[in-house]
């Protein structure tokens, strides 16, 4: 090694690290234990194997009941391996021979008998706070349990403090408390006094868990970080760069970057703040799953979600450590995995891993064990050689925890495997004496004197590794696409040098095919071990197109691909000799064209089960290619696609987490839908996915829609299909939520949240809610509401969000939210995937409340004519006149509901006016809102008149459909006028989907219920504030509908039964009405406590009834028509009573009495309940808006239903020119 590595500030990153234990290597004082002058006497070989840091691991004094790790002096090292003094010459020795020492740094504990602990026993010592103290052991509940093979729980009893003390790991290791300033000082002098010494790293052990925090995993919090950064200033400010802090963060790679603390430097380069280094954990056993699973496809998905980390920085990588094979960054299906390929015997399983060396987990085929330290030492990051893994040493399993992979280094076949000359019952564990593994067969002494050996190639190895260290160490790394899944290719490159490392995974010989390339062609790869030459890249051949040159035309030519064959477990490390640029990833191979299956679904085939299809690190073969082909042409025609009619290019699945294994598999799955024409975007949605094994056939057959594939694997066939429509799914959900919710995928984590009303529930009746909809729904025995969100989009959800706050402020007129479900992916991202809240009792939605007593208000003013001393609100200028007796008498079920809906809206916006969130917050109304408004409709009122002209000349609208010619004009002209007027209110969050769909009749009250907004709008859209007049629009809008709607069922009966010549009516069902109902409440089950809202469909509209002629309507018609103008004018004018008098407070209702009780005497009104008189105009404007897409959306697919918005957008168009202070409420 070069003097460079000693001088170099950043050597880190071209260490080669070879980790030790000081007992295990080498006893020079035949006491049995080996000891520093072991370890110095033993250099030379170490140097000669080539690493350049040597990790050592604990040494200091200990009661070694965790083999070093239960530290009792951070001052003084353990006598049996000698003196400071004995270190220090071993150090200096080591600094001479050009090798860097790393040692450990137990941060986050203490031994129990450590000075400090016995003191803090006491608690009036001034160090009892320096751990972790509680009375009750119900304190950090959220934290996991890490040795579940021995621990039961975080807090242990101390007798003498009558307390309980905090440990993360073993009860005899009490975690020190960094919240106390005093520790983390001390800690930083006992940093101190190491790197003093010469030490040229630091490990910190443990480091995500030094603080604790309640409602917390209190795994890497920012306290965490901030003192990692802490240390790191302070090592850069007292010995300036090159003291290196390595951190031991068993997690996820997005959980350990903050670690290394990014900040951009003066150049425009991120540089590290925290530690210099950290283990890439995920990394080591993706490598085995590659390697038994002979597939590249677990190592590269975990190589491409390992995100960047700064210039300065690195990762340290290993295949085998002191500790066991760690499956705890792992998914559920990948631990099952690797427990049954590598660990089927138990006595290898040690809590989350596997407590095996390296030879024997890979069987001691000398040809696996090679190609996994050739990918160790090229893959990016420096590499942790493990002490005996060189020579191939094996474990004993017969040693308890993870002693078995702690034996003696063996040196030679003499006595003790030449570590010790001590009698053998001194040693402090035995050395490996039988079997295969034996010293007598495998040692240092034998493994020199055959050039052939497993020591003779590591030593080739690192040389070759040390030769390219900064190609290899600080270069960058690209994968090379191959179609072949067995091998694994990627480029190294660093300053113009350029490393291809070619792996066959394959226990058989493979072919490999690297992509024809341009920038590649005229390079020569040069094999590294052996020198040899490989023929050029980018042979050129005829590709049929002709060009023209300078005599004429010439063929075209371009480079064919690159072909390698691979022997059985085979790799090359190829130098290309060029000083081209790098070469950047080849393109994936292309989307397997979606396949036909004429009359039949298709069958897909897989190894194991579903997971071959969903979960990256487990794909076999051409399955997940398959799957995804399949998926255009089902999502297309799911009712909860909101793109209809947009062509889709391609779905690809983009995360998916497993709920349940048995009796059948059950995944929460994620896809992208990537839509084509100009759309050009990518749309996420969640698809619960099963299999159905038992009575597939019947399943196809009720569920036909729901199906993809049949499944051919081990189980069988099994039916492949959207697992919502299973009624146990839901079961299997609600479990799956009461256990805690939380699942871990590749990319994420999948969390919820559960209120304990109920987490003791036993789900047993679930009723599955069915419509057009744009999510999924169901009912859990009458008492909970479970939702899907189908459509996923990053941020919060407005329903939730809502339902939160308005039941946290004392509005009971909303279902209680009651959990929540989410997907996360690192720290910022979050996508809401479901909810649940109560089921309230309920008699009917909204929408069907009205529809019946509508019905029963025909039936009983059939045949009649309005009493001729009737008025209609707003002819006399009035609007706090009661509704008159003949009306009340017809229709008092629905004057009541219009009024009490009124005062429920308004008791809802001073709700949501007195918010104080930052995401609920009102927002002061500025000029530019009223032009954002009138810009918008004036380009609806655009949009809109050409398509009612084009309808008037092919469909006969009747006589006087049509809007007067001025109105448009006049319209304009208005909106022109609300853009000077001085809105003085302000915006709060909305509904904004609201109409009589939206809202439950239960117990004799109505709610109000499905926040979530207009699906066809953005989460970001939905959740803006906006003027709540908006919501009073929707409602005065919906009761039109339903009133008109009502009366075209009304006619179509009459006709039926006149149609009949008297004999039984026909059933109703199939009435306009029943199916106005329908759409009404698409996304709200009329028997469910919320509703979510109907793909792009108005929030009022209904099916097609029959399209009936005005012209001809008999005079009994003309009647009924008068009837419902009369019915829904008074609706709309007392739901502006009972809305004007809450908002302003005027209300004297018992309700309304209620309310100012709890609100307390005096309150003053907020500023958004605006006079709706003084506001006419911005309410106009809004009408208009509901009017105008409704009119649009009719046309586009009902026409025969167009003349009910037609006929409210007509009375909007007639509204007289704005005299500065109108005076008759606004009615349509």
């Amino acid at each position: 090694m070069p003097k460079s590595f000693m001088n170099d500030p950043r050597w880190y990153k071209d260490a080669v690290i070879y980790e030790l234990h000081v007992r295990s290597f080498f006893d020079a004082t035949d006491d049995g234990v080996g000891d520093f002058e072991g370890l110095r006497q033993k250099l030379p070989y170490l140097e000669s194997l080539g690493v350049n840091t040597l990790w050592l691991l604990p040494f200091l004094e200990s009661p070694l009941k965790d083999d070093g790790y239960d530290i009792s002096d951070y001052y003084s090292v353990l006598d049996m391996h000698g003196t400071l003094d004995d270190f220090q010459h071993f150090l200096d020795e080591a600094h001479e021979r050009d090798m860097r020492v790393i040692t450990e740094l137990v941060l986050n504990h203490t031994s129990d008998q450590h000075p400090w602990f016995q003191e803090a026993r006491d608690p009036q010592s001034d160090k009892h706070d320096w751990y972790v103290w509680s009375e009750t052991t119900e304190k950090y509940e959220d934290v996991r349990i890490i040795f579940t093979d021995t621990e039961h729980s975080n807090w242990n009893w101390d007798q003498k403090a009558g307390k309980y003390y905090w440990h993360r790991f073993f009860s005899h290791q009490p975690d020190l408390n960094y919240d106390n300033p005093a520790v983390r000082e001390k800690m930083k002098e006992v940093m101190f006094y190491w790197f003093d010494m010469g030490v040229d790293g630091l490990r910190l052990d443990a480091v995500p868990y030094l603080f604790e925090r309640e409602g917390t995993n209190s795994e890497n919090l920012p306290e965490t970080i901030d003192y990692v950064k802490e240390l790191r200033a302070a090592v850069d400010e007292r010995y300036g760069p090159g003291k290196v802090l390595l951190a031991e963060a068993n997690q996820w790679p997005e959980e350990t970057l903050p670690y290394f603390g990014a900040e951009e430097n003066g150049d425009g380069q991120a540089e590290s703040t925290g530690v210099q280094m950290a283990f890439n954990f995920p990394i080591m056993p993706r490598m085995y799953m590659a390697l038994r699973r002979e597939n590249r496809r677990p190592l590269v998905e975990m190589l491409e979600l390992t995100g960047e980390i700064p210039e300065d920085a690195q990762w340290a990588i290993f295949l085998r450590n002191h500790d066991e094979l760690t499956l705890e960054m792992v998914t559920d299906e990948e631990r099952d995995y690797m427990y049954h390929e590598y660990a089927a015997d138990r006595r290898f399983r040690i809590n989350v891993g596997i407590r095996r060396r390296l030879t024997p987990l890979l069987g001691g085929e000398r040809r696996r064990i090679e190609l996994m330290n050739a990918l160790l030492m090229s893959l990016k990051g420096s590499p942790i050689l493990y002490y005996g893994d060189e020579i191939g040493m094996g474990d004993d399993p017969f040693l308890g925890d993870r002693d078995g992979v702690r034996t003696p280094m063996q040196w030679s076949p003499d006595k003790n495997g030449g570590f010790s000359r001590a009698p053998y019952h001194r040693l402090f564990k035995p050395p490996i004496n039988r079997g295969p593994y034996s010293y007598e067969f495998v040692n240092v002494e034998d493994a020199e004197q055959d050039e052939h050996s497993l020591l003779h190639f590591t030593r080739r190895l690192l040389a070759l590794r040390n030769q390219h260290a900064q190609v290899f160490g600080r270069g960058t790394f690209e994968l090379v696409a191959v179609e072949n899944q067995s091998v694994l290719a990627f480029l190294r490159e660093y300053e113009g040098k350029q490393v291809l490392v070619v792996a066959n995974l394959s226990r058989y010989a493979q072919s490999a095919h690297l992509p024809a390339e341009e920038r590649l062609a005229g390079l020569v790869p040069v094999e590294l071990f052996g020198k040899t030459s490989f023929p050029p890249i980018g042979r050129e051949q005829e590709a049929g197109e002709r060009r023209q040159g300078e005599n004429g035309e010439v063929p075209e030519r371009h480079p064919e691909p690159y072909h390698l064959a691979l022997a059985p477990h085979g790799f090359y490390w190829f130098a290309l000799r060029s000083e081209q640029a790098l070469i950047e990833e080849a393109e994936r191979r292309r989307r397997v064209q979606q396949e036909e299956h004429p009359g039949a679904l298709p069958m897909l085939e897989v190894e194991d089960g579903l997971e071959n299809l969903l979960v990256p690190t487990m794909a076999r073969g051409r399955g997940p290619e398959r799957f995804e082909s399949l998926l255009p042409d089902y999502v297309s025609k799911q009712r909860w696609f909101g793109s209809k009619g947009v062509p889709i290019e391609r779905v690809s699945v983009e995360d998916a987490v497993r709920l349940q294994a048995e009796p059948y598999p059950v995944y929460l799955t994620l896809i992208g839908v990537h839509l084509g024409g100009d759309v050009g975007e990518t749309v996420y949605y969640a698809l619960p996915l099963a299999v159905s094994y038992e009575d597939a056939e019947e399943r196809l057959k009720e569920w036909p829609r729901a199906t993809i594939a049949w499944i051919d694997g081990p189980r069988g066939r099994g039916l492949l299909h959207d697992a919502t429509v299973r009624h146990d799914f839901w079961h299997t959900l609600f479990e799956w939520w009461k256990s805690g919710g939380r699942g871990r995928s590749l990319r994420g984590v999948y969390e919820s949240r559960l209120a304990d009303a109920a987490r003791g529930a036993e789900p047993e009746d679930i009723r599955l809610l069915t419509g057009e909809q744009s999510n999924t729904a169901a009912v859990i025995n009458g008492q909970f509401f479970v939702k899907l969100y189908r459509r996923l989009e990053q941020g919060p959800h407005p329903e939730p969000e809502m339902l939160e706050y308005l039941t946290e402020s004392g509005f009971s007129f909303v279902p209680k939210l009651l959990g929540s479900i989410e997907f996360r992916r690192g720290r910022q991202a979050s996508y809401p995937l479901g909810l649940l809240q109560e089921a309230l009792p309920v008699e009917a939605d909204g929408w069907h409340y009205a529809l019946d007593v509508a019905e029963r208000f025909f039936d009983r003013v059939a045949g009649q004519k309005l009493p001729e001393a009737a008025h209609l609100p707003g002819e006399n200028g009035f609007s706090d006149d009661p509704a008159p007796a003949w009306l009340e008498e017809v229709a008092p079920e629905l004057l009541s509901m219009a009024h009490v809906l009124g005062v429920r809206t308004a008791e809802m916006h001073r709700r949501l006016a007195e918010a104080d969130a930052p995401d609920l917050r009102p927002q002061q109304s500025t000029a530019a809102d009223a032009d954002a408004l009138a810009d918008r409709v004036r380009e609806s009122l655009e949009r809109t008149r050409p398509m009612i002209e084009d309808a008037a000349e092919n469909m006969d609208l009747g006589e006087g459909a049509l809007p007067a010619e001025d109105g448009w004009q006049r319209a304009k002209d208005r909106l022109e006028a609300l853009r000077e007027r001085e809105l003085d209110g302000i915006k709060i969050r909305i509904h904004g989907d609201y109409h009589l769909g939206q809202v439950l009749r239960a117990d004799g009250e109505f709610y109000i219920l499905d926040f979530e907004g207009e699906p066809a709008r953005t989460v970001e859209e939905r959740r803006r504030r906006d003027f709540p007049v908006r919501d009073v629009a929707g409602m005065m809008r919906s009761f039109d509908y339903a009133a008109r709607s009502e009366l075209m069922a009304f006619r179509e009966r009459e006709e039926a039964a006149e149609a009949a010549s008297g004999g039984d009516r026909e059933d109703g069902g199939s009435s306009a009405g029943e199916a106005a109902a329908g759409d009404e409440t698409a996304s709200s089950p009329a028997s469910a406590a919320t509703a979510s809202s109907q793909n792009d469909a108005p929030e009022d509209g209904s099916p097609s009834g029959a399209d009936r002629d005005a012209e001809a309507a008999a005079a009994a018609d003309e009647a009924l028509d008068d009837w419902t103008e009369a019915l829904v004018r008074w609706c709309q004018l007392l739901f502006l009573d009972g809305y004007g008098d809450t908002a302003t407070g005027a209300a004297d209702t018992d309700a309304a009495a209620a309310d100012t009780s709890a609100d307390g005497e005096g309150e003053e009104t907020a500023p958004l309940l605006i006079d709706l008189d003084e506001h006419r105009l911005l309410l106009w404007a809004y009408l208009l808006d509901k009017a105008l897409y409704e009119v649009r959306y009719e046309l586009n697919h009902r026409p025969s239903w167009m003349g009910i918005p037609l006929r409210g957008l007509k009375r909007l168009l007639a509204e007289p020119a704005d005299d500065g202070r109108p005076k008759k409420p606004v009615l349509l």
